[in-house]
């Protein structure tokens, strides 16, 4: 079985205004590309860092070049963790975990500021 950490805006076929972040409990939230200050890619493409406005979101995994690229083009999908699986090739996109960091520098749901539900 093939579980898919992040599908693009484009294979969405959607006229989504920004990412949709999931959680592992199948919460889905939406922030408009408008609100995106910056993004980084870090440690060897491990570490996808998104300043929003209002929070920041970090994005680990494996091979985030993918999303890192769409987010920077202005669009970005859908944004998945899943725990790894032993079988994951060495070189295939994997989403392991998003953490939301409000401004006050707490964690946050992503529900509310600013966030919308999709």
């Amino acid at each position: 079985m093939t579980y898919q950490c992040y599908t693009s805006r484009a294979s969405l076929r959607s006229t989504m205004i920004g990412g949709l972040f999931i959680s592992p409990d199948g919460t889905r939230h939406l922030i408009p590309d408008r609100l995106l200050n910056q993004a980084e890619l870090l440690e060897k493409s491990c570490l996808l860092r998104l300043s929003y406005s209002f929070c920041t979101i970090e994005i680990a995994g494996k091979c985030l070049d993918i999303i890192f690229e769409d987010v920077s083009s202005g669009k970005l999908g859908a944004v998945q963790a899943a725990s790894l699986p032993q079988s994951v090739p060495g070189e295939q996109l994997w989403v392991t975990n998003i953490v939301t960091i409000a401004r006050t520098t707490e964690s946050i749901s992503l529900s509310g500021h600013g966030c919308s539900d999709a």
